[in-house]
């Protein structure tokens, strides 16, 4: 099966890397995968959690399209970059959970960039049953359709340090503004993919995203976000 990524609607003018990222792994595809059986089991408890992902310090590329030039009017240049360098630091928490995955705990940082009815909406869509697409955070699987048991893995060990790599299946960080309910909104349709060890289990997990931001006094807050399939896991 090949990963699902969401139909391209405009050419990207540059593609950038984050920290640790080659211009390769910006331009790299996610290899085919299976779509896992989500497994509902709570994750271990540890004593202790891994330390945070690293944040984007560097530009996150988007596409130089009407949508983007109507964002920068909306919001100014420096805000529409750090919305989707939020935006990317949400997708890596939710592709490598680890803290989640090792203690049993949202991680922290998304209680400053979620807002806090759509951190509501995606924790009690992980105590739904198998089968329906979450949101944004979701369970290991038991079975990621490539031979590894990643509920059980996570035991040994979680690392979701590598690098972070978008645009990954031909569709371009795009951004858009949407006026449709009140105030505007930056709306961004984009692919997401990172590498995750497990221990000696090295695997890659990738997904499709539209992600909306609303401004608040405070800064960006992610007010929705939509996922058309799981989490697609492949081989590294």
């Amino acid at each position: 099966m090949q990963p699902r990524w969401w139909p391209a609607v405009v050419s990207v003018l540059a593609i950038a890397a984050l920290p640790g990222c080659t211009a390769d792994d910006a331009a790299g595809r996610a290899a085919p995968g299976s779509v896992p059986a989500t497994s509902t089991s709570a994750p271990p408890p540890s004593a202790m959690a891994p330390p945070p992902a690293p944040a984007p310090t560097e530009p996150v590329p988007v596409a130089r399209d009407a949508g983007y030039a109507d964002a920068v009017a909306s919001f100014g240049e420096a805000q529409v970059q750090q919305a989707v360098t939020d935006h990317a630091r949400i997708a890596r928490i939710a592709l490598a959970d680890c803290h989640r995955w090792t203690t049993g705990r949202t991680d922290p940082a998304l209680t400053g960039l979620l807002d806090p009815a759509l951190l509501n909406r995606v924790e009690e869509e992980l105590r739904r049953p198998p089968g329906s697409v979450p949101s944004l955070l979701s369970h290991l699987p038991d079975d990621d359709g490539n031979g590894h048991d990643l509920a059980a893995a996570v035991r040994t060990g979680c690392d979701g340090s590598g690098p972070l790599r978008y645009d990954t299946g031909g569709v371009p960080n795009a951004v858009h503004v949407d006026r449709s309910d009140g105030g505007p909104r930056l709306v961004q349709v984009a692919s997401y993919a990172v590498t995750v060890t497990f221990g000696g289990t090295v695997v890659g997990a990738g997904q499709d995203w539209v992600l909306t931001s609303t401004p608040t006094a405070s800064g960006w807050r992610l007010t929705d976000a939509a996922a058309t399939a799981q989490v697609n896991w492949f081989p590294a």
